[in-house]
């Protein structure tokens, strides 16, 4: 059985290096799906409870993403607006590579991954830039 859940986050960022817009800091109202499964259900009849998912994916990606500004971790703007935001330096989300939407889509399906439950797994994770662009990751099925 699947259980699926979107959630929304505000965020900028910018792409080093692109040819295009994306190259200047801008930002995004991202969605987050997210698919999870189970064998069996719980004794109450669910995958796990639509708040307790809610609460896990806040604390595993949301708090951490949401309102803040994602930039690679190289990137030298990261550290110019961590200089001068003293009031939340860790709005500043560093990673290992360009904050694509591919790349977050990796980012949160790790980070949701290893928060999980036992008998929960994900399925898909996607990540939308805009209504119509995004990137998705999905368990191969045999």
């Amino acid at each position: 059985m699947e259980l699926e859940t979107s959630y929304t986050f505000d965020a900028a960022h910018r792409i080093r290096g692109h040819a295009g817009k994306c190259a200047g800091l801008h930002g995004h109202t991202y969605r987050l799906d997210l698919t999870v499964s189970a064998e069996r259900l719980d004794p109450l009849g669910m995958v796990m409870d639509f708040e307790d998912l809610r609460e896990l994916v806040r604390k595993a990606v949301l708090d951490r993403w949401d309102h803040a500004t994602l930039l690679a971790a190289d990137d030298p703007l990261a550290e110019a607006i961590a200089s001068v935001q003293h009031e939340a330096p860790d709005r500043v989300v560093r990673l290992d590579g360009h904050p694509t939407a591919e790349r977050l889509t990796r980012e949160a399906w790790s980070a949701i991954e290893r928060a999980l439950p036992a008998h929960v797994r994900i399925e898909r994770v996607a990540i939308r830039e805009t209504p119509t662009s995004g990137s998705a990751l999905a368990r191969l099925r045999p």
